[in-house]
């Protein structure tokens, strides 16, 4: 048979030992709701810096896709330039041989009108 003072140990000792897991408990429930509290900031923290950098690169593409834009307005406004200049030189071409002929024309118009004088005055 077993002491009553020894049973009376083993009853002290088994309630420190449910009073050690309840206080072990009480600390891990602590220490998780802890643990999650700061994860759940780290990951608030996280989120904020990833919803930034969207925001910074859409903002980037805007301006890449207004940067094309406007270079191939760009482009075609080249392009534009281009061709009136060509069509600018042509008919500068085509004046100057125009006036060219011109300046012929009237030379000779004047020739043949000394002529004209010439045979009249000969007549």
């Amino acid at each position: 048979m077993i002491e009553p003072a020894n049973l009376k140990l083993v009853e002290d000792k088994h309630l420190l030992l449910n009073e050690a897991i309840e206080d072990l408990e009480h600390r891990k429930v602590l220490s998780l709701s802890i643990q999650k509290q700061e994860l759940s900031v780290a990951h608030a923290g996280e989120i904020q810096t990833l919803q930034d950098e969207i925001a910074s690169l859409k903002l980037d593409k805007i301006k890449l896709e207004e940067k094309i834009a406007s270079d191939e307005r760009v482009r075609y406004l080249e392009n534009e330039r281009d061709y009136y200049r060509k069509e600018s030189l042509k008919l500068h071409a085509a004046a100057e041989t125009m006036k060219s002929k011109l300046e012929k024309s009237e030379i000779e118009r004047k020739k043949m009108k000394r002529e004209i004088e010439m045979l009249k005055l000969a007549n």
